[in-house]
């Protein structure tokens, strides 16, 4: 179901997720967060679980900042990180909005389901 306006955000956030690497403890977090949200793109018969894994990307993706200022606390990056770091950010927006939708997309089918 790519056509779902929940499909395109999580595609994109996937996107997003793949641009930007400045450790190696930051690379695994954003691939983990990116296989998620391109997992949950094919969860589109389970909707509840979808939602799910939207939850689990948005707290990988704000891990990564964590993990960011733990390491520029450490002195093992420096503290002139480059634009691409709102990235990570934007992911997790994205993946909020598709949250949304997959939650909204869930009570109209539960209401079409009273009907009957």
């Amino acid at each position: 179901m790519i056509q779902r306006k929940q499909s395109i955000f999580l595609l994109v956030a996937v996107i997003l997720g793949m641009v930007f690497f400045m450790a190696w403890a930051l690379f695994v977090i954003q691939m983990f967060a990116s296989a998620v949200c391109l997992y949950t793109i094919f969860l589109y018969k389970h909707r509840m679980r979808q939602a799910t894994f939207c939850l689990v990307s948005i707290f990988a993706n704000l891990a990564w900042y964590v993990v960011l200022a733990v390491l520029i606390q450490q002195g093992q990056l420096s503290e002139n990180i480059p634009w691409t770091a709102c990235l990570p950010i934007i992911a997790a927006i994205l993946c909020f909005m598709a949250r949304k939708a997959i939650i909204a997309d869930e009570k109209l089918v539960r209401a079409a389901d009273r009907i009957r």
